[in-house]
């Protein structure tokens, strides 16, 4: 069996993907993005992903408000423009990277597991083992 050999991020990777998290929550902190109706609350950017070339960032973002995660998607994809120009303005790097916005699911995750282990059978399970 070929194992194949995971790549651990350099330090460089890391602070790149840190530089651009931060830059990416300062423009979508200030809410001022071109859209016809504005976000009511500001995104927030839980992680950056950098690509191994460093030319590609995966900006993975939430919100507090009920709107359905493609429309957030869509919204964001609408001013990528905007949101590159403004991220070149902030960052001091040779190259800006193209950025690809992500949803974060890891809230969603928790939630999950949150609800299985109110389930009646994990409850149980918890009682016998006490």
């Amino acid at each position: 069996m070929i194992l194949k050999k995971v790549k651990q991020a350099s330090a460089r990777h890391l602070r790149i993907a840190e530089i651009i998290r931060k830059a990416v929550s300062e423009v979508l902190l200030k809410n001022e993005l071109p859209l016809d109706p504005n976000f009511s609350f500001p995104l927030s950017v839980v992680n950056t992903e950098m690509s191994s070339d460093l030319r590609t960032s995966y900006v993975y973002v939430t919100t507090h408000e009920d709107i359905k995660k493609n429309e957030i998607l869509q919204r964001l994809e609408g001013c990528k423009k905007f949101i590159s120009k403004e991220i070149s303005k902030l960052i001091d790097l040779k190259f800006s990277p193209k950025i690809i916005f992500r949803n974060d699911l890891d809230i969603e995750k928790h939630h999950e597991i949150g609800r299985l282990l109110q389930t009646e059978k994990v409850q149980s399970d918890i009682k016998k083992n006490e």
